[in-house]
């Protein structure tokens, strides 16, 4: 073996993979819309009957409601916490690319603050000639 040819051959392995990813996400799609159609008979068939949960001997349907919560603007709501000490509705993390730039210009990352790089393998596939 060689460059080459481990270069060739990678190449391929890794389009084998891309075509069965394909084949995957085709065959899903397919299942998902199935699934949701079942979903939406049940929720249906429930909210007509009056019920919160569907037991069945295959499973248990049930209801919950997932929240989530998006800064439209962070200054206002910045403000907004500082104003009425609502620093509990406020989550932190640190810029990785902020805390590289401070690491290469100090030589360490700031306190508190843990920083790790990882070198990963790649393959770029060659443009075709044509």
């Amino acid at each position: 073996m060689n460059y080459d040819i481990a270069a060739e051959r990678y190449i391929q392995v890794r389009s084998e993979i891309d075509s069965l990813e394909r084949a995957h996400k085709t065959a899903k799609a397919a299942l998902t819309e199935k699934l949701v159609a079942l979903e939406n008979w049940i929720s249906a068939k429930a909210q007509e009957d009056g019920l919160e949960t569907v037991k069945t001997p295959h499973g248990t349907a049930y209801w919950s409601t997932h929240h989530t919560a998006t800064v439209g603007s962070r200054e206002e709501f910045f403000s907004f916490c500082k104003e009425h000490d609502a620093w509990d509705m406020v989550e932190s993390r640190a810029s990785k690319t902020g805390v590289k730039s401070y690491i290469e210009a100090n030589g360490a990352p700031p306190p508190g603050v843990n920083f790790s790089s990882v070198q990963v393998f790649n393959m770029r596939k060659a443009q075709s000639k044509e």
